[in-house]
Parts: structure tokens; sequence; C-alpha cells
């Protein structure tokens, strides 16, 4: 059945219902290919431009902070009037990227032209700079009304604060790559709490009409979370090799991401098991199993990521949070495994320990009377 089929089924359900009412009216839907033509046509449009732009403003400027700046908010505020301009029409695909290009472009030339002004090789060591580029982000969230423009600001916005609180943390340490757990490691977890909070949230904030605002946030707080979790698991790998002062290299709080991501995947688990009415035996037993899960991977904080991602996209029912879901189970597996902090035998003996612990849950849930439930 095709999705036209599909929509007409579904109308006609609808009507006959009272639901809806009027004729079943098709979308005009663009085929993909042409949809990658028109948005590849967009973005070499806008690379042309910008480099004349940009090599005009750079030549007359020379180094001039505020011109350069000034530049840049013009070419978002351009980049928004094109927004407004192709709205929801899905055949102006190519004015669409051309303004995605032209306001990564502006982003780009604030950035530069406020560290022109001010110093910029003082001030990508500072932590404020880093949180006034996360606030540039935000402040673009809110005001272009496009979906993957909202996307790629969250993006920008985690990776700025990011590197704000890594700045931060790392000055007092020995080595700065030891505050990636601090920094990389506790925001993965803020971050999968975020989309926890959206996803249980997420009938009420449709409800009020805010969902078109607020979900490619939480596409890209996943993306974001389960990345900075992978980032945190692969760190032992190559900085043991880059860090040599004849001492074995530890990272202090590396448990930390785990235990903060083990206990944002319990606490969904309890909730889930609140809602969907388990009996106190059950509840308590996934409850167990979620926790000991936790424990087993705690330092390999990309698989309990990835579990994470993989419960709250079967309770939304999303197909690319599912492939993503998966996808960072598996590298989270195979990062743990290569990293040379931890030896062959405890890295076997946790993958073994944990792969029973969810077959004896499996085991035990499968033996217990099942009953319908009502969410």
């Amino acid at each position: 059945m095709s999705t036209e089929q599909f929509e007409r089924q579904l109308w006609q359900q609808l009507a006959t219902r009272g639901a809806v009412h009027g004729e079943y009216a098709a979308t005009l839907r663009t085929p993909w290919p042409i949809r990658l033509l028109m948005g590849a046509a967009g973005w070499l449009g806008a690379l042309f431009a910008q480099l004349f732009l940009l090599g005009s403003v750079f030549a007359v400027t020379r180094g001039n902070g505020p011109a350069i700046a000034v530049t840049g908010v013009l070419m978002i505020g351009a980049a928004i009037t094109m927004y407004r301009l192709a709205g929801h029409d899905s055949t102006r695909i190519a004015l669409g990227q051309f303004a995605l290009a032209a306001s990564l472009g502006g982003q780009g030339m604030v950035i530069v032209g406020v560290g022109e002004s001010l110093g910029i090789d003082r001030l990508v060591h500072t932590a404020p700079f880093w949180l006034g580029v996360a606030a540039l982000e935000a402040v673009l969230f809110a005001i272009v009304p496009n979906r993957l423009h909202r996307f790629v600001a969250v993006l920008g916005c985690w990776a700025a604060a990011t590197v704000a609180l890594y700045v931060a943390l790392g000055a007092p340490i020995r080595h700065p790559f030891q505050a990636i757990p601090y920094s990389v490691g506790v925001l993965a977890a803020l971050a999968m709490a975020a989309v926890t909070a959206f996803v249980l949230n997420e009938a009420r904030i449709a409800a009020q009409g805010r969902h078109g605002l607020w979900e490619p946030a939480a596409d890209a707080t996943l993306l974001f979370g389960v990345a900075a979790a992978l980032i945190v698991t692969a760190a032992a790998h190559p900085f043991s090799i880059l860090i040599d002062d004849g001492r074995p290299w530890q990272t202090p709080g590396a448990w930390l991401p785990g235990a903060l991501l083990g206990a944002v995947l319990a606490t969904f688990t309890l909730i889930e098991c609140l809602r969907t009415g388990c009996e106190a035996r059950i509840r308590g037993a996934l409850l167990a199993v979620s926790i000991a899960f936790s424990a087993l991977m705690l330092m390999a904080p990309a698989v309990t990521a990835g579990v994470l991602a993989l419960a709250v996209a079967l309770r939304r029912a999303s197909l690319p949070w599912l492939g993503l879901a998966i996808a960072a189970i598996l590298l989270g597996f195979v990062w743990y495994y290569s990293t040379l902090q931890w030896t062959l035998l405890a890295k076997s003996a946790t993958l073994a320990a944990a792969g029973m612990l969810l077959l004896a849950a499996r085991i035990a849930l499968t033996r217990l009377p099942r009953k319908e439930a009502i969410a």
C-alpha cells in the first residue's frame, strides 16, 4: 500500500467517525532526487555568494571586527527573511538551503567579528566567550522559523556549552583531557534527561501546539547526548597514548557519566512502569535490572545512553531515534572493548555479565502472566 492510499484510507475512517469533513486532498510530494538536487543548488549558490561577500568584506575591513560582526548580523537577517518567504512550501527547497548556508556564514562572521574586536586569541580560552556563542544559538533557535535550522542551532548550543564547561574545568586539572568526564559526560547525562522529559510530556506539548518548536530540539539533543556519551567512552583509548609521563594514566571521575545516565534510565523505567500499571513485583524486577545493567556498564556510558535512547524511541515509536539508539549501543560496545585503560579480562567479564543479566531478565519476564495494559 502506497503512502497516498494509506492516507486516503485513514481519511475515510476519520470521516466515517465524524472527526473530519470534506473530500481527501492528496499531498503533493517532490521526489527525493529533485529535493537533493535543489538542496545542492541552494548550497552551491550560497557558497559562491558568500565567497564573494566574505572576500569583499575582509578585503575592505582588514580586521575591522565591528564591521565583520555587523555584516554577519545582516546575513542572519537575510536568512530569516528567506525562511519566511519560503514558509512551509516544499517547492522552495533551494531557497531554504541557501538561507541555512547564509545563516551559518553569518553566525561565523558574528563570532569572528566579536573575537576580532575583543581579542580572539584570548577569548577562545575563556568560558564566557563560548557561553555567548551558546546564547547566540539559543536566540536563533527561537527566532528562525525552520525545523532544520532549529536542529542545527540546538546542536551548536550544546556544543558551545560543552566547550565552555570544558574550558572552565580544564584549567585546574593537570591534564585538560581529564576534564572530559566532568564536562562532556555530565552534559551527555543532562541531554538524555532532557530528551526523556520531552518524551514523557510530548502529548501535552503537542496539545499546546508547541510540538513543531520542541521536536527538532529533542532530535538534536538526543544526537548530542549519544555522541557525547560515545566521546566519554572512547576518551581513554587515544588519550592514554598521547599522555605518557611514565605512570599509568587514569581518568578521575570516569564513573560519573555512567552513574548519571544510569540514574536517568532507572527513573524512566520507574515512570513507565507506573504509567502502564505494572504490578509491584514486576516494577521492582525491571527497576533492579536497569540499575544492575547501568552498574555493569558504568565505564561504558555510551551503552547506557544507547539503551535509554532505545527505550524512549520505542516509547514514541520513532524509527530515526531507534536507528540512532541501535548504532549507539553497537559503537558503545566496540569503543569500550577497544579502550586501553581496562584489561581484556575485566572488559570481557563486564560484557558477559551484562549479556547474562539481560537474558535472565528476558526469561523471567516471559514467564510472568500477561495482561492488556491501557496507557
